[in-house]
């Protein structure tokens, strides 16, 4: 349900409607296994320049290390970290943005950015003004610490930081009222929320080699 959500917020609106829908792909279920994630990602992220961003959202299980995809059998087929990393870093996207809503997710760490800079240009003038003024790199937004579990709200029918994540990006996360929402914006609002709906159980975690200031949503007037 909440890779359902994400992907209808890229698509919406509210969302900036900034996606084809050719560039994105939705595995859900028996077309979330090991193999299709890895192979989805590594055609996806051929398509981008150092123009572009590129995103993995994940929402599932986990362990500390790995993902679990759908034919995990209790052994087998685990989505080690490693493997998501080497698929991000031949990537020679200027942005690389990893979310994942898993417990464990904080065990994923390491990456490294590679590609180079240039400029772009978009009728969305100010997204990709701020784009172009922060430094290249890769960030990893997860749900949870190493150690720690991550989640779910009856009351909100989806994962805590899913939840809060979309309200980030919707606008909510802007906290200096730019109409564009940073990486650091983002994770600071969700991590005050996250912490407070789950009495501090739940601690999410910026990650990564990144500019803080790095665009991930612009907010329409």
């Amino acid at each position: 349900d909440d890779a359902y959500k994400m992907y209808a917020f890229l698509m919406s609106p509210s969302g900036g409607a900034l996606v084809d829908r050719e560039q994105l792909t939705v595995l859900i279920d028996e077309d979330a296994t090991k193999k299709n994630i890895l192979q989805t990602m590594k055609e996806t992220f051929e398509k981008a320049d150092s123009n572009d961003m590129v995103l993995l959202y994940f929402s599932g299980h986990g362990f500390k290390g790995a993902f679990l995809p759908f034919d995990f059998d209790g052994f087998n087929n685990k989505l080690f970290h490693s493997e998501i990393k080497t698929v991000f870093n031949t990537s020679p996207a200027k942005f690389k943005l990893c979310i994942a809503d898993a417990c464990h997710s904080g065990s994923l760490k390491g990456f490294t950015a590679r590609g180079n800079v240039s400029s772009s240009s978009s009728v969305i003038a100010n997204y990709y003004k701020a784009f172009n003024q922060v430094e290249r790199g890769t960030a990893l937004l997860l749900s949870s610490k190493a150690e720690e579990t991550s989640l779910e709200s009856s009351g909100l029918r989806q994962g805590i930081f899913s939840h809060f994540l979309m309200r980030g990006l919707r606008g909510e996360a802007d906290k200096d009222k730019n109409t564009i929402v940073t990486i650091e914006e983002l994770h600071n609002y969700i991590y005050s929320n996250v912490r407070a709906h789950t009495g501090n159980w739940q601690t999410p975690v910026l990650e990564g080699n990144y500019d803080k200031r790095m665009p991930v949503s612009i907010v329409r007037q």
